[in-house]
């Protein structure tokens, strides 16, 4: 048959390639793969990522030199010797999209805030992957193949992610593959459900709904916004019996300036009500200039998204918009009206200084916006004990 000698020509010139596909210690449990997996998205490493996949040439001399020789499989091999464009979707070297969705997702976690190089496995869920027409036959060849969730926890950013997976594949006793699709901030399957069907609303939305004027980061921002509306879109409870139930599940910190001018740092805790599951709440810290101590603040959500927060107590109101892990917007003063100009930029720290900021918080170590600064603070002692001379104490 012509595809045959097609098949002939082809397999010649990719027995170089296979010849140097490289053997990096291939996994014999699913685990493995899955910590191989992780290990090139954490260090962002796309050929190691490559070499996970079973290449071309590899899988078509399965095909042809299968053991099982049973009417019933070969007649099912023959459907994958008359369809072998099929198994060209298994190998990166033909399939450009599994290193672009490797790199998509890399981009996207970092969007999202996750901090690759500080990841670790907490669990995945796993499911039978069922072959398509043109793949019949491939059981012989892959006799287990999976798709599902793996859950990371990012221990720098203290957040839980979901990435889902497809075309995990045991050969001959070892596991090749695990083509990253997605991913998205979520602890659970459920969550990550509601999450992707929220983005994919967004985007069919985007795609009726065209606007050039917009770039490629604030597309994904608002993307963002949309996705996290139901979650992080609630009233504040003011029963104080309501606290015991609630739990802080992130914590963010930021820096920037007033004016361009006047030095700014701000903490903000998202707490989740632990009846219903979700983010309910928040609240924070911050202060600016030359002040000694943080401000309380009472933190909210907008319908419309943007972040309302409010000193505690209120001398003033920031109005902000969060993207790109950027707050942009304003401070403004309840009496006067007037105000500054808001840029904070969100910065990593160390937890023990986390620990420092949620202590102020839970015993109130807190001041006022108004407060002295630290300068006016020195002066006013050294006024006082230069008083206290004159005066022979």
């Amino acid at each position: 048959m012509k595809y045959f000698l097609i098949l002939f020509l082809l397999i010649a010139t990719l027995q170089s390639y296979g010849h140097k596909h490289r053997d990096r210690g291939l996994p014999r449990t699913e685990v493995g793969l899955m910590t191989n997996v992780l290990g090139c998205l954490s260090n962002k490493d796309s050929l190691d990522y490559f070499y996970l996949f079973p290449p071309f040439d590899t899988l078509w001399s399965y095909v042809l030199h299968n053991p099982d020789h049973s009417p019933q499989a070969q007649k099912e091999l023959d459907n994958l010797k008359e369809h072998p464009q099929g198994l060209l979707e298994f190998d990166p070297y033909y399939n450009h999209t599994i290193i672009t969705n490797f790199e998509h997702v890399l981009q996207k976690g970092e969007d999202s805030g996750i901090h690759w190089n500080s990841i670790v496995l907490q669990r995945y869920e796993l499911m039978k992957e069922e072959p398509t027409r043109n793949l019949i036959g491939y059981d012989h060849v892959a006799p287990e193949r999976f798709k599902g969730y793996v859950f990371v926890r990012d221990l720098l950013g203290r957040s839980t992610f979901c990435i889902t997976l497809t075309e995990i594949q045991k050969i001959h006793g070892y596991f090749f593959g695990g083509q990253v699709l997605n991913i998205l901030e979520a602890s659970t399957i459920d969550q990550y459900m509601m999450k992707e069907t929220e983005e994919k609303k967004y985007f069919d939305w985007l795609s009726k709904n065209k606007d050039t004027t917009l770039d490629d980061s604030t597309k994904k921002a608002l993307a963002d916004s949309v996705i996290k509306k139901d979650i992080l879109n609630a009233t504040v409870p003011d029963d104080d019996s309501l606290k015991s139930r609630r739990e802080v599940v992130e914590r963010k910190y930021y820096e920037g300036k007033f004016d361009d001018e006047i030095p700014v740092k701000l903490f903000v805790r998202y707490q989740k009500d632990l009846r219903s599951g979700k983010v309910s709440s928040y609240d924070g810290l911050y202060k600016f200039g030359d002040q000694q101590n943080y401000v309380k603040l009472n933190i909210t959500r907008s319908s419309d998204g943007k972040w309302i927060m409010e000193d505690d107590p209120p001398v003033g109101t920031m109005e902000l918009e969060l993207i790109n892990k950027m707050y942009t917007g304003s401070w403004m003063n309840n009496e006067s009206q007037s105000g500054y100009d808001v840029e904070m930029k969100q910065v990593d720290i160390p937890e023990k200084r986390v620990m420092e900021l949620d202590d102020i918080i839970e015993k109130g170590l807190v001041g006022s916006t108004n407060q002295k600064s630290t300068e006016q603070e020195r002066q006013k002692k050294t006024d006082e004990e230069e008083k206290g001379k004159d005066e022979g104490y």
